[in-house]
């Protein structure tokens, strides 16, 4: 049946709060937990060379330690490999391809150019100066007059081989001329490099190749062989060799740019120094080698100093984190019962947490250094046997999936920052401690044995999974490293479950957290306080027995706990042990103890029960949440009955009359929970009452009730309740009571009805 109730113009649920103070609260808290935790997590480098006034043969005061994984560059040595490059370079040359083609060409015309002078004049009417003019524009040579004349009076370009000339001076060319071979640039074997624009870069000896003065004396062999006079000889030389070029030059531009590529090829020589590796022992004597290598550290440190510290970073990156957690639990109410204390017992499990691992990184290797076993494995390993996975055990079973997977995601972050910044550890650190949290959850948290079986059975595997591809994936990898890669996983496993264990119970007690295994263990019914209700109190016993059955089905619908509403509903009537007879569900049909009484003191009998249960909640040590139950199930109501008898008793003393001290003096219920165990106390009674109640009957009682508390302002201070949680708890209460009233068909062979008739109207 759908219930709607028609009080809207009415007020639930408190004023929103001031959000000024609380927030610049939270504020300074969560920037607390961030400095904190931000502080944990960085460690300050410390310096492995404190003293650089170092020198050669000095005795070494103390060890000098690497303190951290470095990568030096070893500047000596790389450029002692850049200069041996450079030595090893041969010098480039241009060798001018056009050059040769040019040769040939200006040698065809100087012989054409004489041979048409010949035919144009007479000899004897030649210009000697107009014809040095013209030599001197079209070759650019500067010939004497006489030597002009002679070489037209004898016409020694008809008695040479031009042919012969153009392909000796063309093979010489092809070979390469140089000015001269004296001092050029060359390397040790007299090798250089020419660069031809056909045929790219070749080395060649510059033996090999010809010079000037090797031009001018193939050149006198070429012109013996011919029938030229001696004077005509020594006059044609010089000429000749003006038309023959050097084409073989020595190129800054393209030397330079071959060193750049060869300096390009030479690598810087890098030194990988280990955390933990012992550069010299005390004692020890300082050799050239060793200061060497303190110089290119204490560089290597001195240069890392001037960089911003880490730990700004890290508190930025933390603040970011730790904001998106806070507003996530703000929006969507994660934390489960325990929501309201989420973010203060967070933040001190991952303080917590952080001095776990800086821990476990301080006694690993001291433990690994002194121990028995010949074992030599890099300390930097030891990491993946830190407990990573203790603190979202201990959020996933104190509170939810949802808190324990947010967890996961920071705590990978904070584990990197104290592993230096080691990606791989937020991998094994983000899959192992989401295995727990999917274990806590899948085993539920009903028995601290979960925590062991989300451990041996979740955790473990994924960690030796984990540990052994990132063994595989190690360079020069063996199987030994393997297999101590994989012993440290399940060490992180172990020693996980066995901390978490021990560090639950007492997370409970500090932080008073209520969890489902203490909510199963205080509503056992085999429980001593059960007993003596059962005993002493039967129709408390039962009625609180159906207070929980109807306050469970309600929680279940709006997605509370069951657990906790079934603990508030069995312990909300325990004052009621002590003095049971003076409570209707207790009395029997002959005696009335309130008829001795005042209306006042019956009102005070009754609503004594709120602060004797108040008393023996604090004898049980039950959780806060249950024991608010038993102090707001009442609210501030009146104990009607009795104040009513009290007005038509003491109508003569109205003027002195004090309706507070007909009131219970609990507290209105401040949460959603405490307001379901007040309306399930009521409707129960009610529908008790009710002899023969049909649909309408027990619709008409829940909406009743509820308007009734409504009109009476008992959920002006509850957070979280609306009209939509009432209907829900209406409609919940109506079907669970329909099933408990319904309908029966008479018992075969009696008729009860008769019988009582027979027994008023005996015979």
């Amino acid at each position: 049946m759908n219930f709607d109730l028609e009080l809207k113009k009415k007020k639930i649920g408190p004023e929103a709060p001031e959000k000024g103070r609380s927030s610049r609260g939270k504020l300074l808290i969560g920037a607390f937990f961030v400095f904190i935790i931000a502080y944990i997590s960085y460690l300050p480098p410390a310096l492995s060379i404190k003293d650089t006034g170092l020198k050669t043969g000095d005795i070494a005061g103390a060890d000098i330690v690497v303190r951290k994984d470095m990568t030096v560059e070893d500047k000596e040595i790389t450029e002692l490999n850049r200069r041996k490059a450079l030595d090893l370079l041969t010098p480039v040359y241009e060798f001018n391809e056009q050059k040769i083609s040019g040769s040939q060409m200006l040698l065809n015309e100087w012989f054409e150019f004489f041979m048409a002078i010949r035919k144009e004049l007479p000899l004897k009417k030649q210009n000697l100066e107009e014809l040095r003019t013209r030599i001197s524009e079209n070759f650019g040579l500067d010939l004497p007059a006489a030597t002009i004349n002679t070489l037209i009076r004898s016409n020694p370009f008809a008695r040479i081989d031009l042919n012969s000339l153009l392909q000796e001076i063309a093979h010489w060319e092809e070979k390469g001329i140089l000015l001269s071979k004296i001092g050029i640039p060359q390397d040790d074997n007299g090798m250089i490099t020419i660069y031809n624009e056909k045929t790219g870069y070749s080395q060649v000896k510059v033996s090999n190749l010809y010079e000037l003065n090797d031009i001018s004396s193939q050149l006198s062999v070429f012109l013996k062989n011919s029938s030229l006079k001696e004077k005509e000889k020594e006059i044609l030389k010089p000429i000749l060799l003006e038309f023959i070029s050097i084409n073989v030059s020595f190129s800054k531009v393209l030397t330079r740019l071959q060193e750049e590529k060869t300096l390009a090829l030479v690598n810087p020589v890098f030194i990988q120094l280990k955390k933990g590796k012992i550069v010299l022992r005390r004692g020890d004597e300082i050799g050239k080698d060793h200061l060497r290598l303190i110089h290119l550290i204490s560089a290597e440190e001195k240069t890392a100093s001037r960089k911003i510290p880490d730990i700004f970073l890290i508190l930025l990156v933390l603040s970011i984190l730790f904001f998106f957690f806070w507003r996530l639990n703000v929006l969507t109410r994660i934390g489960g019962i325990n929501r309201n204390r989420l973010n203060f017992a967070t933040g001190i499990t991952f303080i917590a947490s952080a001095v776990i691992y800086r821990l476990a990184l301080f006694i690993y290797p001291l433990i690994l250094k002194n121990i028995t076993l010949n074992i030599h494995m890099d300390s930097a390993g030891l990491i993946y046997g830190i407990p990573f996975a203790v603190g979202s055990l201990i959020i996933a079973f104190l509170f939810d999936l949802q808190s324990a997977v947010i967890f996961s995601i920071i705590n990978a972050v904070i584990s990197a920052f104290i592993c230096d910044g080691n990606f791989k550890i937020v991998l094994f650190v983000l899959v192992g401690n989401l295995a727990v949290g999917f274990g806590i959850e899948y085993y539920q948290r009903l028995k601290r044995s979960s925590i062991l079986k989300a451990s041996f059975f979740w955790l473990l595997p994924v960690n030796m999974l984990i540990t052994l591809m990132l063994a595989l994936t190690q360079d020069n990898a063996t199987w030994t490293m393997v297999a101590f890669y994989v012993l440290l996983g399940i060490l992180s496993a172990l020693l996980s479950a066995l901390i978490a264990n021990f560090m639950i119970p007492l997370w409970e007690v500090i932080f008073k957290l209520v969890t489902d295994l203490k909510l199963v263990e205080i509503t056992n019914l085999n429980l001593p306080v059960f007993r003596e209700m059962l005993e002493k109190a039967p129709g408390t016993y039962h009625h609180a027995q159906m207070v929980a059955s109807l306050a469970e089905a309600a929680a279940q619908e709006l997605e509370l706990s069951p657990l906790l509403v079934r603990a508030m509903a069995l312990y909300h009537d325990i004052g009621k042990i002590d003095n049971p007879q003076f409570y209707t569900e207790n009395q029997s049909l002959y005696e009335d103890p309130h008829g001795k009484l005042t209306a006042l003191e019956s009102a005070k009998t009754i609503i004594a029960h709120i602060p004797q249960g108040m008393e023996k909640a604090e004898q049980l040590k039950l959780p806060k949440k249950v024991s608010q139950a038993i102090f707001q199930h009442h609210g501030t109501k009146l104990v009607k009955f009795f104040y009513e008898k009290a007005k038509e008793n003491g109508t003569r003393d109205l003027d002195d009359f004090d309706e507070n001290m007909f009131r219970y003096p609990g507290k209105k219920p401040q949460g959603i929970e405490e307001a379901v165990i007040m309306l399930a106390d009521q409707v129960e009674a009610a529908a008790k009452s009710l002899s023969a109640p049909d649909d309408h009957d027990i619709k008409s009682v829940v909406e009743k009730i509820i308007a009734s508390d409504i009109a009476d302002n008992q959920f002006d201070e509850c957070a979280g309740l609306t009209f939509k949680s009432l209907n829900i708890i209406a409609g919940s209460f109506y079907n669970k009571l329909s099933s408990i009233y319904h309908q029966r068909i008479a018992y075969p062979g009696f008729d009860f009805s008769k019988e009582k008739a027979n027994d008023q109207n005996p015979a």
